[in-house]
């Protein structure tokens, strides 16, 4: 294991991403074991914790807040600048996306392809009627962009096609204006916007089984997963305006919602087309 930052992992999802380096921590210290590793219920932050301290004080000798102060100090280089690493007082010890690291991956989202698992399980027929919803989301996604496109708010590099597109490239801005030149804070605050990334960030982590090389213990349900999505993302839509003031006023804001726009017919397009077996249409 290096000390590669986030911008430099091949692992497809956060939860994997962490996996790794806290198994790397373990293994420093002699030893393996499951990690148990969950995403804190926290809509406006991107927390992930983990109770391996826990675990390991029977075997250790050592008291959980000693261990993983241990393990905390080796995670520190392997996940800055992208995580902040802290330990609570119980032992547990906290990871949380920064505004660096979810800069980073929402531009991977946003302009890197999935990659199409070589063995997945595809999902049982889904009622057109239940797709619907779904599919709309992601038709609209591809009319907001194309309309964007078209104000030169954006440049994509290849608008014209007849199908929806893998992932559409931007010619410009690129990267996407996720952060704030002056502070490096994250553009992107207000509920609604904070929740479709904490729902693109959950669906990403929920298909992590699909992109591990053995077959998941349970199937995964991809038609909930993309469900999600979709009404996370409607309601960003209805609440977080692009044009009018926002686009004369707040272009980098618009660009920026754009960019969460384009990571989610990305994931969207991803589901339907290959994990629901359905069409991922570009309008309706």
């Amino acid at each position: 294991m290096d000390t590669l930052n986030i911008s430099q992992c091949p692992e497809v999802t956060v939860k994997c991403f962490l996996l790794l380096r806290l198994l790397f921590a373990i293994e420093e210290q002699g030893t393996t074991s499951e990690i148990p590793l969950n995403r804190a219920k926290n809509r406006e932050r991107v927390v992930y914790v983990s109770a391996i301290a826990l675990k390991l004080a029977a075997t250790w000798d050592e008291t959980p807040q000693a261990i993983a102060a241990q393990l905390a100090e080796i995670l520190k280089p392997l996940c800055c600048p992208d995580f902040a690493v802290q330990v609570a007082p119980s032992g547990i010890i906290e990871l949380e996306l920064t505004d660096a690291g979810l800069a980073f991956w929402l531009q991977r989202l946003a302009q890197i392809p999935l990659p199409v698992p070589e063995y997945r399980t595809l999902s049982p027929v889904i009622s057109a009627d239940r797709l619907f919803p779904i599919q709309y989301s992601h038709a609209r996604c591809c009319s907001l962009l194309r309309m964007a496109d078209r104000d030169r708010l954006i440049a994509i590099a290849q608008p014209n096609v007849t199908t929806a597109p893998q992932i559409w490239s931007l010619a410009a801005p690129n990267p996407i204006p996720w952060v704030d030149e002056g502070d490096r804070r994250l553009l992107l605050v207000a509920p609604a916007e904070r929740s479709l990334i904490s729902e693109l960030i959950a669906v990403l982590d929920g298909l992590s089984p699909v992109f591990e090389a053995n077959q998941p213990e349970k199937p995964v349900n991809y038609f909930k997963l993309a469900n999600s999505l979709s009404a996370a993302f409607q309601t960003f839509y209805s609440q977080c305006r692009i044009w009018g003031e926002v686009k004369t006023e707040q272009p980098k804001l618009a660009q920026a919602r754009l960019g969460l726009i384009l990571a989610t017919q990305s994931l969207l397009r991803f589901i339907l087309e290959e994990l629901l077996n359905a069409m991922a249409p570009i309008e309706l």
